[in-house]
């Protein structure tokens, strides 16, 4: 197991506390485990393109102070792309909402948080190759709340009453309105 020292004291760890790595940090898994065992900032996913800072504010500052909210942007556009960093004064208060928050709806969305290292400038951009978030160049379904038709698979195009089809196959359309 990964051991990390938190206030002195040597920790042993079965593996990391976030399901996600930034690999851009260029750091080892042990030095990313010793920084989320420190920080106070979350990643927040699975937001709504339509949820807003106060949104996220008010929800989660129910478990602490809240230092600032970050929102993902689509680094083309300048538009939310489903995602956000929350910044709180300490890790115990942002360890309230890994318990208490994650996996709860905000906006009609099952979001998910993770532990961030912390966030640098630059982070809040979607780093997908259209701007926004990998995970949507690859999602398949009609998504409302991530700004409608995935790119992933077949290519799809809007018909007349809300109506998609593929672009590349016979098939009849599919009503996703």
């Amino acid at each position: 197991g990964v051991r990390a020292v938190l206030h002195g004291v040597q920790v042993k760890m079965m593996n990391t506390l976030s399901n996600y790595k930034d690999h851009k940090l260029g750091c080892s898994v042990e030095e990313y485990d010793q920084k989320l065992l420190l920080s106070s900032t979350l990643y927040v996913g699975n937001l709504s393109f339509y949820t807003t800072e106060d949104q996220v504010y008010e929800l989660f500052s129910m478990c602490g102070e809240v230092k600032r909210v970050i929102m993902g942007l689509d680094k083309n556009k300048k538009t939310p792309c489903g995602f956000c960093f929350v910044e709180f004064c300490s890790h115990e208060e942002a360890d309230n909402v890994v318990k208490y928050i994650s996996g709860t709806k905000l906006d009609d969305r099952i979001i998910r948080t993770d532990w961030d290292p912390g966030f640098i400038e630059g982070r809040q951009y979607g780093r997908g190759k259209s701007g926004g978030q990998v995970r949507d160049e690859y999602r398949t379904d009609y998504d409302e709340g991530r700004g409608g038709p995935g790119m992933g698979g077949a290519r799809m195009f809007r018909m007349g009453g809300g109506q998609f089809r593929r672009k590349d196959g016979p098939e009849a359309p599919e009503d996703v309105a």
